[in-house]
């Protein structure tokens, strides 16, 4: 077992599992989803650029190689649109419940929670082993028609196992090593991500006036970019300037995961007719303009 590079996470990530994660389903069901979009794209020909054979795909049609590279680059296009429109209500959701490059390491930290046997961390290890290489598979196939390993030169095939297992040694350094450092800070998506938006209206909700806050800071040290997601509290409670705008702090930085909310829960599970100060859903409504400030409610997800 490799540790993880951060200790106070994996405590907090231990003491949530034994409680049960509230979004671990739902998280590995979009996951999923992401994943199946990525095989199914070059399996149904809807775009592949095969630097093997050259036979280049584009909507089920066999087309040059130009061709192909204007197809990629439109639907990238229409990706780009698509990314841009949720960001704007949703923020950077989809890199808490939907990149697979954030579940890697998710399962990277699945083998270091406390608490578990050694056969469910090798079934552990055996899963998330299962998933890099159907990540990394799927990748591949949008530029090598996976034939290759079968009717290719003995040079083309160990040119595509190689680039492989290149690839699978940086899946194995990013999930027991890298983590969440990689999302922080060097994410080209990410990056992306923060600037496009900061008043997304959906989102982590601090409940500042209910005083429930214990200051256990488990938020803080459980939240995979280093954020305190108390501080997002002056963002719920529509702090309207003079042109009717609200301000949202550190927001564009965080990404929706819920695990600040599932530690909060954590903390206050055994605290019976007291509502857990953080929530996952939405900040304000849109109406609020025509209002005066007042605190909003934060719907769960």
């Amino acid at each position: 077992m490799l540790p993880l590079r951060d200790a106070d996470r994996v405590k907090v990530l231990s003491a949530v599992d034994r409680t049960g994660p509230r979004y671990r389903l739902r998280r590995i069901a979009s996951i999923t989803g992401s994943l199946a979009l990525l095989v199914a794209v070059p399996a149904l020909h809807l775009v592949r650029i095969d630097v093997w054979g050259g036979e280049h795909w584009l909507l089920g049609e066999r087309v040059s190689f130009i061709t192909a590279l204007k197809g990629f680059m439109v639907a990238m296009g229409c990706l780009y649109g698509i990314t841009f429109l949720t960001n704007m209500i949703f923020g950077r959701f989809f890199c808490g419940w939907g990149c697979p490059v954030g579940h890697v390491s998710r399962l990277g930290e699945e083998v270091s929670v406390r608490g578990k046997t050694r056969g469910k961390r090798v079934v552990q290890h055996v899963l998330g082993a299962l998933f890099v290489a159907s990540f990394l598979a799927a990748i591949m196939s949008w530029w090598v028609d996976p034939r290759v390993l079968i009717d290719g030169s003995a040079a083309a095939r160990w040119s595509t196992v190689g680039a492989f297992l290149a690839l699978s040694a940086g899946g194995f350094c990013h999930a027991f090593f890298w983590q969440f450092t990689f999302c922080r800070s060097a994410c080209p998506v990410g990056i992306y991500y923060r600037f496009v938006t900061s008043r997304a209206p959906v989102g982590i909700a601090f409940d500042k006036a209910s005083g429930n806050c214990v200051n256990c800071r488990s938020c803080e040290k459980v939240c995979p970019v280093d954020l305190d997601p108390k501080t997002f509290g002056d963002a719920t409670a529509f702090d309207v300037d003079a042109q009717n705008r609200v301000s949202r702090n550190n927001d564009a930085e965080c990404l929706r995961c819920g695990d600040c909310v599932e530690a909060c829960r954590m903390i206050f599970a055994k605290k019976k007719g007291i509502l857990p100060p953080l929530r996952l859903g939405r900040i304000f409504r849109r109406e609020r303009k025509a209002s005066p400030p007042q605190q909003p409610t934060a719907m769960d997800v």
